[in-house]
Parts: structure tokens; C-alpha cells; sequence
């Protein structure tokens, strides 16, 4: 009865030994399935934490690079501001100069300027003279005599002058009859103005 309990152990000891390896197994499968199970949910977690991570990120960089920017527009408007503030102070420096330079000359006399000389008070006083006429007469030897105002009478009396037949025809060198005397005809009119 020994010789069958030893066997008998023996047997359950082995398959209990086997009955530890399946519950081994089993046990090991459970746990590789809900590994996977969990990874698969966490997985969509990941991504999206990895996705908020990587947008997390961006956000920062933008943030950063906009902070970069509003830094440099600071200083380009403060170097600005300070030239502009430069060549406000050297315009006012001109000016300054300018009224001192002015001052000081306006104090001495200046060339040409002493009363009593060519342009005394009475001199400059002048009554203006009328613009000369642009108009020309020429003359039948080819010679340009120029027009005076005032001078109505002496153009009259040229006009007047034989020298040149007005209808056209040939003067032999007789004076031509006139029945009445001509009028005045004005200047221009007779120029063909």
C-alpha cells in the first residue's frame, strides 16, 4: 500500500504540476490580452495626448515667434522714433542757426545798399513802364522796326506813307488821290494781328 500511495502522489504531483503550467498559460494569455486591450484604449489616448503635446508645441512656438516679432517692430519703431526725434533737434539747430545768421546780417549793411548811391529812395520809386509790345513791323528792305506805345501818331503817319500800295495794284511813284482822309485804322489791324 506504500508502493500505490507513492504512486498515487507521483501522479498528482505531476498533474498538478501540469494543472500549474495551464493555469500558467491561461493566466499569461489573460494577461497579454488585456496588455493589448489597454494599449489598444490608451493607444487612442497616446495619439491624442501626443497630438495635444505636438499642437501644445506649436502654440508655444507661434507664441514665441510672435513675441520675436513684436520685439524687433519695438525696435525698429524706438530707433525710428529716436531718428526722427535727431533730425527734429537738427532742423531746430538749422532753424536756430539760421535766425542767429539772419540776425547778425541784418545788423551790418550789406553791398550795394548804402542809401544815397544808384538805388536811393527816389530811384526805386519809379512809376513802372508798360510791357513793351511784341509786335514788329518789317520794313521792304527786309529791316524789323519795333513798336512803341504811345507812338500812334508817328505809326499813323507811317502807315499813311506811300511806300507800299495797299489794293494791290502798281505805283509808278505818283501820289495816289484821296478823296477824304483815311481813318484811323488800329495798329494791330494793319499788322494783319
Amino acid at each position: 500500500m506504500a508502493s500505490a500511495k507513492r504512486d498515487i502522489r507521483t501522479i498528482i504531483d505531476s498533474f498538478s504540476d501540469d494543472l500549474i503550467l495551464i493555469a500558467q498559460d491561461i493566466a499569461r494569455e489573460q494577461v497579454e490580452r488585456a496588455v493589448m486591450e489597454w494599449q489598444a484604449k490608451n493607444e487612442k489616448l497616446l495619439a491624442k495626448q501626443s497630438i495635444q503635446n505636438e499642437k501644445a508645441q506649436r502654440q508655444d512656438e507661434k507664441a514665441r515667434r510672435n513675441q520675436l516679432a513684436l520685439e524687433r517692430i519695438e525696435r525698429v519703431a524706438e530707433k525710428r522714433r529716436a531718428r526722427e526725434e535727431q533730425k527734429a533737434a537738427e532742423r531746430a539747430l538749422r532753424l536756430e542757426q539760421r535766425l542767429i545768421a539772419d540776425s547778425t546780417t541784418e545788423k551790418k549793411p550789406g553791398r550795394g545798399r548804402k542809401s544815397g548811391g544808384l538805388l536811393a529812395d527816389g530811384a526805386t520809386k519809379k512809376e513802372p513802364t508798360p510791357p513793351p509790345l511784341f509786335v514788329h513791323k518789317r520794313r521792304r528792305d527786309g529791316e524789323i522796326q519795333q513798336l512803341k506805345r504811345g507812338d500812334d501818331e508817328t505809326a499813323a503817319a507811317t502807315a499813311s506813307s506811300p511806300s507800299a500800295p495797299l489794293n494791290g495794284g502798281e505805283s509808278h511813284g505818283a501820289p495816289r488821290p484821296s478823296a477824304a482822309p483815311s481813318p484811323v485804322v488800329p495798329e494791330q489791324l494793319r499788322l494783319g494781328l
